[in-house]
């Protein structure tokens, strides 16, 4: 069993509305449940290996890392990702035992895929995510989730595996209060997954995000001792991608700002503005419109809330 410490300095956040009962759920359909493709693999640090899918909408990327306990896996996906998972692993670590699988956040399209993992190496490594995601899936019932068997707080913590630590951080409530970001100290590599990727647009438009938060949580990973990351959309890189995501949405939420600010409506100001610049973000023709008009109704909130 992995031995678990405390971390120091983490940020302390409230219950994200994004866990109540307007959370989006999928059905239990077995393999036909948020079916991926598989891309490809590339080892991004010695024994760290990033996985690409792809389902109908986009690019999903996970990963794991070899330590001489075992494999540890981030966020595995579906069933049909997780099969494809265990044959990454026999590949590049042969006879090797599963040490934990980690949850990133309570968000179902990410972390489907346990039960598959626990079928072919057994249930004895622990399910490690935040304790708000535990508490979730308590309470919901998911049949095709596996419930966390080991809980982090907003505290953080640090799991070893042999040879390899593994530092769980909290940095904040956007994109639901339940994110943890395992940082690999010895390999300097960290997986993060959604509040902040690699060159890709905002999901649709932002639903239920604190966007103030959210940009604060990308400037508090800057500061993670990580040089690699594998992203959860957009793949590996490292944090110059959370500088461009921070430049991105400070660049969305300005035009929007302004068009506010000059009384255009919210339709005018998606169909009006173009950020050139990013338009080779992943995403930037599906999703762009809808980031603006995410910005666009948060400044207008501040002008219209009431003063206290």
């Amino acid at each position: 069993m992995p031995r678990k410490h405390i971390l120091i300095g983490s940020f302390v956040a409230l219950f994200s509305a994004q866990t109540s009962s307007n959370v989006p759920l999928f059905n239990d359909r077995g393999d036909n449940y948020n079916r991926f493709d598989f891309v490809g693999s590339t080892e991004i640090a010695e024994g760290a290996f990033s996985l690409e899918f792809r389902n109908q909408e986009e690019s999903y990327f996970t990963g794991f890392v070899v330590s001489s306990e075992g494999v540890i896996v981030f966020d595995p996906l579906s069933d049909s990702a997780a099969r494809t998972t265990i044959h990454q692993i026999e590949q590049h670590a042969p006879d090797q035992p599963l040490a934990a699988i980690i949850y990133s956040h309570l968000h179902t399209d990410h972390i489907a895929g346990a039960r598959v993992l626990q079928a072919h190496f057994g249930n004895q490594a622990p399910i490690i995510a935040h304790q708000r995601t535990a508490r979730f899936f308590k309470i919901r019932q998911v049949p095709f989730i596996v419930p966390p068997t080991e809980r982090v707080t907003d505290q953080g913590a640090e799991y070893r595996f042999g040879n390899r630590t593994v530092q769980l951080n909290y940095l904040g409530d956007a994109h639901t209060a339940s994110i943890l970001v395992p940082v690999v100290p010895e390999l300097k590599l960290a997986y993060v997954c959604d509040y902040a990727n690699n060159d890709v647009v905002g999901w649709t438009d932002l639903p239920g995000i604190d966007l103030d938060e959210m940009m604060a949580m990308q400037r508090r990973t800057l500061d993670l001792n990580a040089e690699q990351v594998i992203y959860c959309h957009g793949g590996p890189g490292d944090l110059t991608a959370v500088e461009r995501q921070i430049s991105y949405f400070t660049s969305v939420s300005q035009a929007a700002e302004a068009a506010l600010q000059k009384g255009l409506t919210e339709d005018q100001a998606a169909n009006s503005i173009e950020l050139t610049e990013y338009q080779h973000f992943a995403n930037y023709n599906d999703w762009f419109k809808g980031n603006v008009r995410a910005f666009y109704r948060w400044h207008d909130s501040r002008q219209t809330a009431p003063r206290r």
